[in-house]
């Protein structure tokens, strides 16, 4: 556990990439935590109650319906030209709304304008963040540091918003969302990558549009199951929190007697049992059961819900949101990263954003019914019936959770296999994810030749059992072993076989297709530079034993040279 913590935090101050795109994240939310407490006070000084429901809806409908073309979007333009924009817009129309404070309809229009520009940022981060990342390991712990980063923001963006609400007015506040906005625009500026180009993709690349792209999204889902087992789920996850925003009064002026100060208490144990929990789950970066820890986040959503309904009192209650807020962490790190790694990463974005849309529209929803819940059920009843929805849905789903689990222990295998390779390890974890995926396996017999010299190249391979040896006129030049590969310089400088490869005892063999395997390699300066460094070396040594007389072959016949 310790050197999972000691690991994810060194995967992002160690990589200036991972490094710039937390710190704009942490700028981003925490202007965004600053400017949901300042709009909302505005509106409550302009319309009183009904301003502030008002500013509700701006904040979920418009936002809501953009997301899908937003998502689409991202995935069709550069994903970090698409943040930088994001905050350029947010900053102009945050510093609008600032300069218009005056203007009651002007303020309401640009503040629309703002959480718009925003609500893409979460998605098309999360769609990056696996391009950022070499390992799925990595990928987990920055996921983790996210989480974290976020609650940090959650507290001082508020705390930020009191001070310049008591000092000044909404306008200093909304100037300050501005400058938020435009330093994490300037950090996701910074970012330095190549854009993962996947070994094969997993349907037609011809694009028509942005709505021929949203469509793709929805098909993508279609496609990969257990992605949307995860978006049900956490739809339901926000639907159940949607009516804990309600619930949560209910609990402290009706349920128990913490009155309604309590209210601000329970979101603060919710606050606590997320951070906990987000430290925690960085010890969960080398698991390979991300799916049934899913799961159980989800249940732990419900079962203390339940709990309050049963066992009225404070400190229960307290305790209560104590366990929702760690179940909300654990829930926000696994579903993202199963996300990030379920979906091929030509249509990420735009999966994450849907996801986003369905999520925004299950708060709305949630908070919407939870009134007619009440007066059907009363308190206890309604606390009941809401907590156990989520356990229910687990249950029901639990045979797809665990084989997500399935799924992603074979892929850990397949990845692991892969990294041995010397001239693989830096690829991105999207490129090594659609590796593994298309990776297929061999048994050649002792004594067999895999393939001859002159034959055409149409595959590469990497050793998992057994042992080879590399045959050149009638002398074996290497021998090569378990984690060994072979194979490309065939298919890296489009000529025939250089070399005889004949099995000298039952081998196991993976292999990648020629274009797969070429696509992944020539798609990034390193991973390119690497191969072509170990193919020159191979054929400057085949140039060298040309050049001086043959050996006899050690096992007296014409095998391995």
């Amino acid at each position: 556990m310790p050197g999972s913590y000691r690991e994810a935090w060194a995967s992002v101050t160690r990589n200036r990439n991972l490094r710039l795109a937390q710190l704009s994240s942490l700028s981003a939310w925490t202007g965004e935590f600053l400017f949901l407490s300042a709009m909302t006070v505005y509106a409550f000084d302009q319309n009183g109650a009904a301003g502030v429901g008002l500013v509700g809806f701006l904040r979920v409908l418009p936002a809501t319906v953009a997301l899908p073309w937003l998502g689409a979007l991202a995935d069709r333009v550069s994903r970090r030209r698409m943040l930088v924009v994001a905050c350029a817009l947010r900053a102009a129309t945050a510093a609008g709304a600032a300069a218009a404070i005056a203007q009651p309809a002007l303020v309401y229009t640009l503040l629309t304008l703002s959480t718009v520009c925003h609500a893409a940022y979460r998605p098309v981060l999360a769609a990056l963040f696996p391009t950022l990342c070499t390992t799925p390991e990595e990928l987990t712990g920055v996921n983790a540091v996210r989480a974290i980063l976020d609650g940090a923001a959650a507290l001082i963006g508020p705390l930020a918003a009191a001070a310049l609400l008591a000092a000044y007015d909404p306008a200093a506040a909304f100037a300050a969302v501005a400058l938020l906005g435009a330093v994490a625009g300037v950090l996701a500026a910074g970012l330095r990558y190549e854009s993962p180009r996947p070994a094969a993709a997993d349907g037609p690349t011809d694009r028509v549009g942005v709505v021929a792209d949203v469509v793709e999204g929805l098909r993508e889902l279609r496609r990969h199951p257990r992605a949307l087992d995860v978006i049900v789920l956490g739809g339901g996850q926000c639907l159940v929190r949607g009516a804990l925003t309600v619930l949560a009064v209910v609990v402290a002026v009706e349920v128990t007697d913490l009155g309604r100060p309590g209210v601000g208490v329970l979101w603060a144990a919710f606050g606590v049992g997320g951070f906990v929990a987000a430290m925690a789950s960085i010890g969960a970066a080398g698991s390979a059961r991300l799916g049934t820890l899913f799961g159980g986040g989800i249940a732990m959503w419900g079962v203390p819900i339940v709990l309050i309904g049963l066992l009225t009192g404070s400190p229960v209650a307290v305790a209560a949101f104590v366990v929702i807020g760690a179940a909300n962490a654990l829930v926000d790190v696994t579903g993202f990263t199963l996300l990030q790694r379920l979906v091929p990463d030509q249509t990420l974005a735009r999966v994450l954003a849907l996801t986003e849309a369905v999520f925004s529209l299950a708060l709305a929803l949630g908070s919407l019914a939870i009134p007619f819940i009440l007066s059907a059920l009363g308190d206890t009843g309604a606390l009941i019936a809401t907590g156990c929805v989520l356990p229910l849905a687990v249950v029901a789903r639990w045979a797809a959770l665990r084989a997500i689990d399935a799924d992603i222990g074979v892929r850990k295998d397949r990845i692991v296999l892969l990294r041995g390779v010397g001239m693989f390890r830096l690829l991105p974890v999207p490129v090594i994810e659609s590796l593994a995926l298309r990776l297929s396996r061999s048994r050649v017999p002792a004594r067999t030749d895999v393939f001859r010299k002159g034959d055409p190249g149409d595959g590469f391979y990497v050793i998992e059992s057994g042992r080879v040896a590399v045959i050149d006129d009638g002398r074996e030049i290497r021998r090569l072993g378990p984690g060994d590969a072979f194979g490309e310089i065939a298919l890296l400088r489009a000529v025939p076989r250089t070399a005889t490869v004949r099995a000298l005892e039952d081998t196991e063999l993976a292999t990648l297709s020629g274009p797969q395997f070429v696509s992944a390699i020539t798609g990034f300066s390193a991973t390119s530079s690497s191969a072509e460094q170990l193919v020159s070396g191979y054929l400057s040594e085949d140039r060298e034993r040309h050049a001086s007389p043959p050996l006899a072959d050690p096992d007296g016949g014409p095998g391995p040279s």
